[in-house]
């Protein structure tokens, strides 16, 4: 399996909600993730096979409640939005900057990077 193709999985892994643990798989090397509340390696199955993993489950929305009495929405995202939409972005940007990255261990720092901001967005989700 190439790195690239590597890359793409994890990231992928990481926009569907999985977690990128400090733990490293034994196998392989790439860092294992926590997903669906199993710690996993991702890579290990797609090199035994290789053939793609089933696409990780889209998180189901929570059913809509009484639909709550309409409020006045701010003319401008508050503070807290535009954290989260440059967080966001941010994240974007490093999975971009992941794909191209031929080091290794730069791909683990930016790795690391995208599960940080993913912790600070749901760190803000949940105020």
């Amino acid at each position: 399996m190439t790195a690239d193709k590597a890359d793409e999985v994890m990231a992928e892994y990481l926009l569907k909600g999985g977690k990128m643990l400090a733990k490293s798989c034994k196998a392989c090397g790439y860092p294992l993730f926590e997903y669906k509340g199993e710690t996993q390696c991702v890579i290990c199955p797609l090199t035994a096979s290789e053939s793609p993993l089933p696409e990780p489950e889209p998180v189901p929305q929570p059913s809509p409640g009484p639909v709550p009495s309409p409020s006045p929405a701010p003319a401008a995202p508050g503070k807290d939005g535009r954290v989260t939409m440059e967080l966001e972005r941010t994240i974007i940007h490093l999975c971009e900057r992941i794909r191209g990255e031929q080091r290794a261990d730069e791909c683990l720092t930016l790795m690391k990077a995208i599960a940080k901001g993913a912790e600070a967005l749901e760190a803000l989700g949940q105020r």
